[in-house]
């Protein structure tokens, strides 16, 4: 019999499976809550593809950086990181995803919170060869609030000059549903367009028309009806002129209207303000019910999540066990003679 072919539902359900088994129930909990505050582009995509992506980023960073302050002929054979460390090094899996859930907090697209965080620490270091590893990159305990101080700055003198963009579907007019998401985009570039006191013709063409993600009527309620209605006039002039290039219809699949936390089980919390407002609470309980089943049988047992953390504070403490007894035998620390030889840890 030919083998049925995937579905998206099925790669994303995968992915769940896998997450909740290699994660603390600390780290899938938190995704919850970041899915209302992280960059717009992310607000539907997988936890697993968000850490691939955000890895990813690292890697492209860290070897444009390499090019410009180290060696350029070697930049191609360095990226700080590899991918396989998130699958095979659980410490590694940990500071990655955990980087990039401060990057996710804050609101920022991956590539320019990485690029902002480089740049603060090579600026502030006196050895420009140590690049930042992704459980530094907010800094460490000293400088940690000074290092997101810079980034956010950064980051909302680009929102303000209106350099920012998402491209994914289900910000389309078309596409709207009244998720949770859609209506914080639509709110996000209201308050963008009042902060930055951007006329309100060119507004409604540009997110109107060109890249019709917000209907002209949203932009009503910034203005008095005399200016409102003289900036529809002056668009619909510059339409007969310029006419505008029609986006192509694009048709949503269903896993591209699941928010970031749909389907983990260990995410849904009825009771919270995230799922209390979220219309696919309904689905997303059947799928994480499915999910949680089907990791618990292949882990082996019924809450894959939280013995992930006990099985990994059982290897720390085998760990440490054997690093005493090593030192004991010997009588020499294998730590450093100073702390120059090794990476600071963060706060």
């Amino acid at each position: 019999m030919p083998t049925q072919q995937k579905t998206s539902e099925h790669f994303r359900m995968d992915s769940l499976i896998e997450t909740v088994q290699q994660h603390p129930v600390a780290i899938l909990e938190a995704e919850r809550q970041l899915t209302a505050v992280k960059w717009f582009e992310y607000r539907f995509m997988s936890p697993k593809k968000a850490n691939q992506l955000f890895t990813e980023c690292y890697q492209k960073v860290y070897s444009r950086k390499f090019a410009e302050e180290i060696d350029v002929e070697r930049a191609g054979s360095v990226s700080g990181v590899h991918f396989f460390t998130m699958k095979g090094n659980a410490r590694e899996r940990s500071q990655l995803v955990t980087a990039r859930q401060r990057a996710d907090r804050l609101g920022i697209p991956y590539p320019f919170y990485i690029e902002a965080a480089f740049d603060f620490a090579l600026r502030r270091g006196n050895n420009r060869r140590r690049f930042p590893r992704p459980n530094q990159l907010h800094g460490n305990h000293a400088s940690e609030g000074l290092c997101e101080q810079f980034i956010t700055k950064r980051w909302n003198e680009y929102i303000a000059n209106g350099l920012f963009r998402v491209e994914h579907p289900i910000y389309l007019i078309e596409n709207y549903r009244g998720l949770p998401a859609q209506e914080d985009f639509r709110r996000f570039v209201l308050d963008h367009v009042r902060e930055a006191h951007l006329p309100l013709h060119r507004a409604i063409q540009k997110f109107t028309y060109d890249r019709q993600q917000v209907p002209a009527e949203c932009f009503r309620t910034l203005v008095s009806e005399e200016v409102f209605n003289n900036a529809i006039e002056i668009v619909e002039s510059d339409l007969q002129i310029f006419p505008v290039v029609t986006i192509p219809h694009v048709p949503l699949t269903s896993t591209q209207r699941w928010p970031t936390c749909f389907g983990m089980h260990y995410t849904l919390d009825p009771s919270s303000p995230e799922c209390a407002s979220c219309p696919q609470i309904k689905g997303c309980k059947f799928l994480g019910d499915r999910v949680l089943k089907e990791a618990a049988k292949q882990a082996g047992v019924d809450d894959p999540a939280g013995d992930y953390k006990r099985k990994m504070d059982r290897e720390r403490q085998r760990r440490c066990r054997a690093n005493k007894k090593k030192m004991n035998n010997t009588g020499v620390s294998k730590r450093p003679l100073t702390s120059e030889l090794t990476s600071p840890e963060p706060g």
